[in-house]
């Protein structure tokens, strides 16, 4: 749930910052984009400048009646007090961080050519955050009625900020550890009584999360002879398969918790209980190598690090990887550093990094883990604390 919980003087800096961005660039403003319909992976950045996430799912344009229907914008120029244009004028001004409110009165592209006409803006080098929201229809018809503006690409700007938490940041990202905690630990239970379903794993930690006002982004499960994939349902990522006696089940599970900031922890459980000791050879190496990558995790340390200490584990033990992937920032959706090969990006204090891997062996399964972590100047703090085992 968004709130009026964050002071304003934390938007007054994220927008100071976006504004030094602007005049580094040589951009006269930024225009980002974001859509409802989601959770905060559709909206991430609208929440981040404006706490605004706009509430209605994708509608593909109906021509001559709207046009970016479920889509917000936040405009914020080199100078000067942001603009937020809505996809309605029925939005929660009291929670709303950025003042000057201008719905769109159905066509989202056109209001923001007019707000950069009134700002001065409309012969002007403009700087574009528009992700992966700004379908190609309604990006044509912003050119259309922005013909005179240069728009710069500048999709990774906001996220280059959000990578970077304050105090506040730090201490929402805590509280939505415990809910994630509480979760996770919920549907590990549920997964480790033989005869349950993925879906009730999955519904016994829904219920949970939702009673306390998260937003579940998803549950990525598979299990028994499925644990090779990441998510065996693909839509929704979990599936009704029983889970039987000596089953492997394991969920990546990511949710919004407290004001749009997130968790995302991953774990595994054998059904009923009883593991083997193939199966523990792959979960205890899985575990040791996420604690080698929290353990050399630290300011100054390259992102390329931090995946190789998690690889040399499993490699060591001659685990197969499941995906190539170990990990990356987050805090309002997932950010750079990527924990892969050849990021030289470093480690920074006020980053919030999870740290993960899928991992197993053919004749025996795959599992995963994950743990979330604070970069402090001097230390790492864990804030994954569910159990590891059930």
């Amino acid at each position: 749930m968004l709130t009026s919980r964050i002071p304003l003087d934390e938007y007054h800096a994220r927008w100071k910052r976006a504004q030094e961005l602007c005049k580094s660039r040589g951009v006269d403003a930024l225009i980002v984009w974001g859509k409802g319909g989601g959770t905060v992976d559709t909206a991430n950045d609208l929440i981040y400048l404006a706490n605004y996430s706009p509430v209605f799912p994708y509608a593909p344009d109906l021509p001559g009646v709207w046009s970016g229907l479920s889509h917000g914008a936040v405009i914020v120029p080199a100078s000067g007090e942001p603009v937020l244009i809505t996809e309605s004028p029925a939005v929660r001004r009291d929670v709303i961080a950025v003042k000057d409110i201008r719905p769109a009165s159905g066509f989202v592209p056109d209001a923001v050519a007019d707000a950069l006409g009134s700002l001065g803006l409309s012969h002007s080098r403009i700087g574009l955050v528009a992700g992966p929201w700004l379908v190609a229809g309604i990006y044509n018809r912003l050119l259309t009625a922005c013909k005179n503006v240069e728009f710069v690409n500048m999709d990774l700007a906001i996220e280059s900020l959000r990578t970077h938490k304050s105090p506040l940041e730090f201490q929402l990202l805590r509280e939505a550890a415990e809910v994630g905690n509480a979760t996770m630990e919920a549907m590990m239970k549920s997964a480790a009584t033989t005869g349950t379903t993925e879906a009730d794993a999955v519904a016994a930690a829904y219920n949970i999360a939702i009673r306390r006002g998260a937003a579940m982004i998803d549950a990525a499960c598979a299990s028994g002879p499925h644990t090779a994939y990441y998510a065996y349902g693909m839509a929704p990522q979990w599936t009704t398969r029983t889970l039987n006696e000596g089953d492997i089940f394991h969920c990546d599970m990511y949710g919004a918790a407290v004001e749009g900031y997130t968790w995302d922890f991953s774990r595994s459980v054998v059904a009923g209980g009883k593991w083997t000791t193939a199966q523990n050879d792959v979960y205890d190496g899985a575990i040791d190598a996420i604690n080698a990558g929290v353990g050399a995790c630290r300011p100054g340390v390259t992102a390329e690090a931090l995946w190789k200490a998690v690889a040399d584990v499993l490699d060591a033990r001659e685990i197969n990887c499941g995906y190539p992937l170990h990990g990356h920032s987050y805090g309002i959706g997932w950010e750079s550093p990527w924990l892969v090969p050849g990021n030289e990006t470093p480690i920074e204090a006020g980053m919030a990094i999870a740290i993960e891997c899928m991992a197993g062996r053919e004749d025996v399964g795959y599992v995963k883990f994950e743990q979330n972590i604070l970069v402090h100047k001097d230390r790492t703090e864990l804030i994954s604390t569910c159990p590891l085992r059930v």
